[in-house]
């Protein structure tokens, strides 16, 4: 797959903890970003979906994320998007699908400003609670994690540029992105299974 030549970021900020029926309309939103400005919404679900089914047939565990980062991004990333009654980012192997985003899509800089900023993550987890990231308590991981989401936004008002490049940013928006498309959230979180085109000899007909 070509690389981008940027990372893919939000353009408005989000609520850090994501209602599952703003998911779709915060990627159509994300569509009008200059990094993706040729691709459709269409476009960028075919990404997904191919991202997702690539890492279904490799083999098991993660390439350009170590254990302890690929730890750390699942960490996060069931915070963004929780599990509850419906199924949270972990469920839809979101971790996975940043790793294989990061090894085919995006550029090596960009992953590498993200694995540093993980690694800060834990810098500032032990100067709080003197453990790291993922061995931290829920409610102070989430209060981490608020913290630069606050730092995100605050950078947008000011400065789009500055928060498009912060490593969290790209967390959140792949978060969302792997979410969005995988086949867990479309067939139990969003109804957007079967995708058009496809089929799907277990999918439920409406009567």
């Amino acid at each position: 797959m070509a690389r981008a030549q940027t990372a893919p970021v939000p353009t408005a900020p989000v609520q850090l903890r994501m209602d599952r029926r703003a998911l779709v309309q915060w990627m159509i939103a994300a569509g009008g970003m200059a990094t993706l400005e040729r691709l459709s919404v269409t476009d960028l679900i075919a990404i997904g979906t191919g991202a997702h089914q690539r890492s279904h047939t490799r083999d098991s565990g993660t390439v350009a994320l170590d254990a302890h980062a690929a730890l750390t991004v699942t960490v996060a990333a069931e915070h963004i998007i929780p599990a509850s009654d419906t199924p949270g980012a972990t469920q839809a192997g979101v971790t996975v699908f940043i790793d294989t985003m990061f090894n085919g899509w995006y550029p090596l800089a960009d992953r590498d400003r993200f694995l540093v900023g993980l690694a800060d993550l834990d810098t500032r987890s032990r100067a709080r609670s003197s453990r790291a990231f993922v061995d931290s308590a829920a409610p102070d991981q989430l209060a981490l994690l608020q913290v630069l989401d606050d730092e995100v936004n605050g950078l947008r008002a000011v400065n789009a540029s500055a928060a498009n490049a912060h490593w969290f940013a790209m967390l959140k928006f792949l978060t969302v992105w792997g979410y969005c498309t995988s086949e867990v959230a479309m067939r139990d979180t969003l109804n957007t299974w079967p995708l058009p085109m496809r089929y799907d000899g277990n999918a439920t007909v409406a009567r």
